[in-house]
């Protein structure tokens, strides 16, 4: 399987905030892409389909939000980006779509991550 990026996020997020539920994020649709956003706007909520471009490492074992007082998950019990995928999958607030622009709250994905997918 090949995927395709079809936005790319834009947020200015560098470092881990510490709550991802107030980040503003942007995701910049290629033009090729554009008419797929058709009527997205008439839902509340999305899931964002991305990759965690900056995560290198495979971690299988992972303290729940790199917390060390917390006991050890596997990486699939856990939202760590340190997985044998680079895949992310968040659910998020659909704050508007505007041209190429969808714009969304709470999505847990660093800025310049590519996107792969988006369904209501």
């Amino acid at each position: 399987m090949k995927l395709r990026t079809i936005a790319v996020v834009r947020n200015g997020v560098k470092e881990t905030p510490r709550d991802w539920d107030k980040i503003k994020s942007e995701l910049i649709f290629k033009d090729e892409f554009v008419k797929g956003l058709y009527k997205l706007n008439h839902f509340r909520h999305i899931c964002v389909i991305f990759g965690f471009h900056r995560s290198r490492t495979t971690v299988l074992r992972v303290h729940p939000r790199r917390d060390p007082s917390k006991p050890q998950v596997g990486v699939f019990a856990s939202r760590s980006p340190t997985r044998p995928n680079k895949i992310g999958l968040s659910r998020v607030r659909l704050i508007s779509v505007k041209g190429n622009v969808v714009t969304v709250r709470g999505l847990d994905a660093f800025d310049g991550s590519p996107v792969f997918d988006v369904k209501p």
